[in-house]
């Protein structure tokens, strides 16, 4: 399983693109989701993406996920 946060992943923040009104951010101002750069989904989370099936960081996760959801 690879490392969610390992250099060699890339996510982004996405950032609003509409006026205030529309979504409760102004233009430009962080949402609070972040985006796979592979495949594009995204998620408030990162470790809960929906990556799609052929995305190549579809089985990164942060050692916070694999340590509360994989312990035994």
């Amino acid at each position: 399983m690879r490392e969610a946060l390992a250099p060699e992943t890339e996510y982004q923040i996405i950032r609003s693109e509409t006026p205030i009104w529309e979504d409760g951010f102004k233009i430009g101002e962080p949402t609070g989701e972040i985006e796979c750069c592979s495949c594009g989904r995204s998620a408030l989370n990162i470790d809960e993406i929906p990556h799609k099936k052929d995305c190549n960081q579809r089985w990164a996760k942060t050692g916070y996920w694999r340590a509360r959801f994989l312990a035994e």
